[in-house]
């Protein structure tokens, strides 16, 4: 079979060929519409190894051409894959030479997540390789699979550059389904993934807090390290949803560097809605070195790229962007506890039309409104929200009795409009 193109692929998806799950390559009627790429060439062959794991009539030989680095191959099935509960693969595979990865990618409508293999480890023999996707960013809404042997080695166009696959089926992980991350962001929870994906030379991991001290006692932080030479390095996280920055534009984190004068360059990227164009980012000085800081970001002026949006579901890291790593203590920097802080600026009408009493308040805050009271949220003064409340009246009365004592921020929505009162609690 020639390779197929893209339009060809779409007529036989329209014919009602398209496939699904568990995946053999065994049918004569169905013609398996993959899509070729960057040099791999996939092709539809009588098995010419039948033998151990692998018995079946027919596989999927894919050859990667000269010079090709990135080559590979990918299939559209009938519908979006469903990784609800079932959040493993398997496929057999049969490589020329041991010690070869294969990448098992996913694409479509959502952002692609991608598991590289364990090495094969014997030459010219079937063995199953295992993807397990338990704990990763994934989505419902992808439906192409994408199949990438030896990624970053260019091929050679000949039978050591000829890999066989078969037999792609799906099934239940042995362990828990995480759940991906929302704002605010502190790496403590264990039913939660936190899916980083490392470019250019940084590498982030979830450890046990090696500070612990300061602003910063919490028991697991994020650890990001700059390799020697590079300049860009950074780390992308998956979020749950996109980020709503409607409420407030500034983001709040602490921070832990070996070096004062560093910085750390927030971006929020990966609009489902307009992934080109989306992005936006600014970047705070991190002044002290060997101690734990909090950075603000305030998102409402100076930002980089494009305006503020409400689609954006990636956080982007960079520390100390533009300046080579090291790959040693003097690059590797800490940060945790992500979130929102308390927008002052967004007032839209005159407080004078709201009243809140007493203040300092001990167990019970009053507050009255002109209009109807559409929601009132109680921040700390680290953005954190304490207390939310939906009255619909024009005067209500919150509890604040188990509130610690300190200074908050009452966000009162009324008649559409927004107000940010404060007030302490002792």
């Amino acid at each position: 079979m020639k390779k197929i193109t893209l339009i060809s692929a779409l007529l036989l998806l329209s014919l009602g060929y398209a496939q699904s799950l568990p995946l053999d390559f065994e049918s004569s009627t169905t013609p398996y519409p993959f899509i070729d790429f960057d040099g791999g060439v996939a092709t539809k062959i009588s098995n010419p190894y039948v033998s151990g794991i692998n018995v079946s009539a027919n596989v999927m030989q894919i050859v990667k051409g000269a010079g090709a680095v990135w080559a590979g191959s990918k299939i559209t099935m009938a519908a979006p894959l469903d990784l609800t509960t079932e959040r493993v693969f398997k496929v057999k595979v049969l490589s020329p030479v041991a010690g070869k990865k294969l990448l098992l990618k996913f694409e479509g409508a959502g952002s692609s997540f991608e598991k590289l293999s364990a090495p094969i480890t014997t030459a010219n023999v079937w063995e199953e390789l295992t993807f397990d996707f338990s704990s990763d960013a994934v989505n419902n809404v992808n439906n192409q699979i994408v199949f990438i042997f030896d990624m970053g080695t260019q091929g050679d166009g000949s039978p050591s550059s000829t890999y066989l696959f078969d037999d792609i089926t799906q099934m239940a992980g042995t362990g828990p389904v995480l759940q991906l991350p929302e704002l605010p962001l502190d790496f403590e929870s264990t039913l939660v993934s936190y899916p980083f994906v490392d470019f250019a030379g940084g590498n982030t991991t979830v450890i046990p807090n090696p500070q612990q001290s300061g602003i910063n006692t919490s028991a697991t932080v994020a650890q990001m390290i700059k390799f020697p030479g590079e300049v860009y390095g950074g780390s992308i996280i998956q979020m749950a949803n996109p980020i709503d920055f409607s409420t407030s534009k500034i983001i709040k984190l602490k921070v832990w560097s070996p070096v004062a004068g560093k910085t750390l360059r927030l971006k929020f990227e990966g609009s489902p809605v307009d992934p080109d164009y989306g992005a936006f980012e600014k970047e705070a000085i991190i002044t002290n070195a060997n101690i734990w800081e909090e950075l603000t970001f305030d998102y409402n002026v100076d930002v980089i790229g494009m305006p503020v949006n409400n689609n954006d579901n990636k956080i982007v890291f960079f520390f100390d962007f533009g300046t080579q790593g090291d790959g040693g203590p003097n690059s590797t920097y800490l940060f945790d506890d992500i979130h929102f802080a308390v927008d002052l600026k967004t007032t839209t009408f005159e407080t004078s039309k709201i009243k809140m009493y007493p203040n300092p308040v001990a167990n019970q805050l009053i507050i009255e409104s002109e209009k109807e009271i559409q929601k009132i949220t109680i921040y700390t003064v680290l953005g954190q929200e304490v207390v939310t409340q939906n009255p619909y009246c024009t005067s209500t009365t919150l509890q604040t009795n188990t509130l610690q004592n300190g200074v908050y921020f009452a966000k009162i929505n009324s008649n559409d409009k927004e107000s940010t009162l404060k007030f302490i609690k002792e």
